[in-house]
């Protein structure tokens, strides 16, 4: 059953504060998409025609160079991306493939383009919408530049705890629904270096694997924390 259109556009940042009747214009532009798990949703330098509002699954955005990737963000319902299409940039920046059969809220620019002229106040949220993803980007690039492999993954797994934590006996358990490679990606390195990395963390007794799903439990927050910038 599909979730209500308008419901969905109310509850996105993007477009909170707007008018009753501008969300129920907009709703009506508004298409939904549906996408199997694996499937590319878009590809990095592709011509950038939508913004697209998760309404169930995951996705995540990436760049890829050679057999190399490097994950950006995983994103969740109720989360939006695509929005560089909005202000009329040609190609896109970065790759999005769903992680989990997803359903997508799709807006075209051109239809978008109505709205944003008509309301300054949107136009606004825009941009404070790109500047909180450039700051993202420059937290990314800090990362890679004065973190080593250890310390990257200290500091994705504390994000991943915040973000996908669950109590569980003994500790949180991250449940983000990602493989190993997936969790690479994320940080930056090879899948090899990560076996490695959480085969430390746990004989430094910072986290444990489920045995039966291989998902990650933190046992020590603090532990964790200390292998950053070391």
């Amino acid at each position: 059953m599909k979730t209500d259109k308008y419901a969905l556009l109310s509850r996105v940042s993007l477009l909170q504060g707007l008018s009753g009747s501008v969300l129920n214009r907009i709703s009506k532009f508004a298409s939904f998409h549906n996408f199997r798990r694996g499937e590319r949703i878009f590809s990095e330098d592709s011509s950038g025609e939508c913004l697209y509002v998760l309404v169930s699954g995951r996705v995540k955005i990436y760049t890829s160079a050679g057999s190399r990737t490097k994950t950006f963000a995983l994103l969740d319902p109720g989360d939006f991306f695509g929005e560089m299409a909005l202000l009329g940039e040609p190609t896109r920046s970065a790759s999005a493939r769903a992680l989990l059969d997803t359903e997508l809220l799709v807006l075209e620019r051109k239809d978008f383009h109505k709205f944003l002229k008509a309301d300054p106040g949107l136009s606004l949220t825009v941009l404070k919408t790109l500047c909180s993803r450039l700051r993202r980007a420059d937290m990314e690039i800090e990362m890679l530049s004065f973190q080593n492999v250890i310390g990257r993954t200290a500091i994705t797994l504390t994000e991943l705890e915040a973000k996908y934590g669950r109590q569980v006996a003994g500790g949180i358990l991250i449940d983000a629904g990602i493989t190993q490679q997936e969790l690479a990606d994320l940080i930056g390195t090879a899948r090899e270096m990560v076996t490695r990395v959480l085969t430390r963390f746990r004989k430094m007794r910072a986290i444990s694997l489920e045995r039966a799903t291989g998902k990650i439990v933190i046992l020590d927050k603090e532990k964790l924390k200390n292998c950053i910038y070391q």
